[in-house]
């Protein structure tokens, strides 16, 4: 659920930027605009989002204490009482493990999907694009960034699975130096695991997301152009 509110606040704030900055006769190219757009975006997105992904994920990995059909009520529970510590501050850090993981995630996969996006369509104008085409071009550039950005998806992933008190022998390494780790590891093959089902939900739920982008955006065009 924390999805549509997220969401909501991610559009709102791309779409304010993008405005303000080509209002601003700065002279960006699309590219830009839309990178510098998402970029803003991300931070308040995922700060809407990161607790309810941290119990999602922990729930789908089976971690220790979280099992299938736990409502969502005792995974937030259970999380705040695996906190290091009785604060409120300790608790709140335990359902934002793996926040800069996540925005870091957010931030190519984001702009690959609405630079592919604004590509397929051409740049074409607000009320040009249909919802129809709106879900085509949203599946293929969601499918993309997807399949592009499946090594970051598997570590964050990791990081929110366990909990922060866990995970004390890696919490001195980079970004970097993780995704190196799982290779040496585990195998190049490894940060790519999933990457089939996780390219062909986001296909679905990136038609989905964009279709009704385009449909609100019509929607409310013609509100204003009525009023």
């Amino acid at each position: 659920l924390s999805n549509i509110p997220a969401g909501a606040v991610f559009f709102a704030v791309k779409d304010a930027t993008k405005s303000a900055l080509k209002n601003s006769h700065a002279g960006l190219p699309k590219w830009a605009l839309t990178s510098a757009a998402v970029a803003i975006a991300l931070p308040p997105y995922w700060l809407i989002r990161n607790p309810s992904e941290v119990v999602k994920t922990r729930i789908q990995v089976r971690a220790e204490g979280y099992y299938e059909g736990m409502s969502t009520i005792d995974a937030f529970q259970l999380a705040l009482a695996q906190a290091d510590g009785n604060s409120t501050a300790s608790g709140i850090s335990e359902l934002y493990q793996g926040y800069s993981e996540n925005v870091l995630y957010g931030f190519p996969a984001d702009i690959i999907k609405f630079v592919v996006y604004d590509y397929l369509s051409g740049g074409k104008g607000k009320s040009s694009i249909s919802p129809g085409e709106g879900a085509v071009y949203g599946a293929l550039s969601t499918g993309v960034a997807q399949l592009v950005t499946t090594p970051l998806d598997v570590l964050r992933n990791r990081i929110m699975a366990v909990s922060k008190a866990d995970q004390e022998s890696d919490e001195k390494l980079s970004y970097v130096d993780r995704l190196v780790k799982i290779a040496k590891e585990e195998g190049v093959e490894e940060l790519f695991a999933g990457s089939t089902p996780r390219v062909a939900k986001a296909m679905l739920s990136g038609a989905i997301q964009f279709a009704t982008y385009e449909e609100t955006k019509q929607k409310v065009g013609e509100f204003f152009v009525k009023k």
